[in-house]
């Protein structure tokens, strides 16, 4: 493994995990991304697959099934990330835990398809090439549905701040948040006996010395 493989390897790790932690925030739907993240990815990754790769039916052949998986988990991805639009016309998106099971599942397949084009001696057909061509298919795909679902996302009540969360988002924390309030009253309330019990305590031990 030389010097320009491990670098292109480390390059697309911190994509991934820059990809996966996007993902599941709560973050502004920007429409322009939703198109040109996939061109630009599908650029670059068409434009790193060697010419003789169009050539060749069994390079072809792994291209097109990791095609298929990409379009096919991107669309299913694009179903498990909630889609709302605040009081101000504001696009807002969420993935799930299943967007990022979803994921794993594509990086799984792609490790599988890697391990099979080296095998077979058509290492090209899964290369950093083929690797940004199945993110560029599996962002469109995802995009497009969440781009179709935006037009059926119910407006938050009137009167929410931007960018809040949904109730359903919310209602994870409901019972975590009273909890920590009512921990954090009986602290105060242990620290204001306490400070009582010492002052009584000294103005105690005055009276005595008198």
């Amino acid at each position: 493994m030389n010097a320009s493989t491990v670098a292109d390897v480390l390059l697309i790790v911190a994509a991934v995990v820059w990809v996966l932690a996007r993902q599941v925030q709560v973050a502004r739907v920007k429409p322009r991304l939703l198109v040109l993240a996939p061109l630009v990815l599908a650029f670059f990754g068409i434009r790193s697959l060697p010419a003789s790769t169009w050539r060749v039916p069994a390079d072809l052949a792994l291209l097109a099934v990791s095609a298929a998986l990409s379009l096919g988990l991107g669309a299913w991805r694009g179903q498990t990330i909630k889609v709302w639009r605040d009081a101000d016309g504001t696009w807002w998106r969420k993935g799930s835990v299943l967007t990022l099971v979803l994921w794993g599942v594509l990086i799984v397949a792609r490790g599988l398809l890697y391990g099979v084009g080296v095998a077979v001696g058509h290492r090209d057909a899964s290369d950093l090439g083929a690797v940004l061509v199945t993110l560029a298919l599996s962002f469109a795909a995802q995009n497009t549905v969440i781009a179709l679902r935006m037009n059926a996302a119910a407006p938050l009540p009137a009167g929410q701040p931007a960018g809040s969360q949904p109730a359903e988002l919310a209602a994870s924390r409901s019972t975590v948040i009273p909890s920590r309030l009512a921990a954090h009253d009986r602290l105060h309330t242990r620290r204001h006996e306490r400070i009582q019990a010492r002052r009584q305590e000294r103005g105690e031990r005055r009276e005595t010395w008198r």
